[in-house]
């Protein structure tokens, strides 16, 4: 059961990865603070664990991290005309620069230096 109660603000991102049965923590968290450096809300597993996609295909041990990424529709979209809003670049922005930050991570990571 989710902490948060229906009517109460959602952070900007909910990571899931399934209370790390999908995803190392290692990675779930590098994921994290990279949002919350941007000034982003961010929680883990909370109230999103993520979906069967995200079992069915994660297995940390098999070197296969699966994480379900939930986005905040305020951050890119209106409401009441389902228009991107003026968040939606920045959003775009920040994915692109998140996925060459988890490049990186990996990249080093195979190579023993995570930074």
């Amino acid at each position: 059961m989710s902490t948060q109660d229906r009517g109460t603000p959602r952070p900007d991102f909910v990571l899931g990865d399934r209370d790390g049965a999908a995803c190392a923590a290692e990675f779930t968290q590098t994921v994290h603070d990279f949002l919350a450096a941007r000034g982003y809300s961010v929680a883990i597993n909370d109230p999103y664990k993520g979906m069967e996609l995200i079992r069915a295909n994660g297995d940390p041990a098999q070197g296969r991290h699966s994480l379900q990424i939930e986005v905040n529709r305020k951050l890119y979209m209106d409401d009441t005309t389902r228009a991107p809003n003026a968040g939606y670049d920045l959003l775009k922005s920040t994915f692109t620069d998140l996925s060459a930050h988890l490049a990186a991570y990996i990249s080093d990571s195979l190579r023993g230096s995570h930074t």
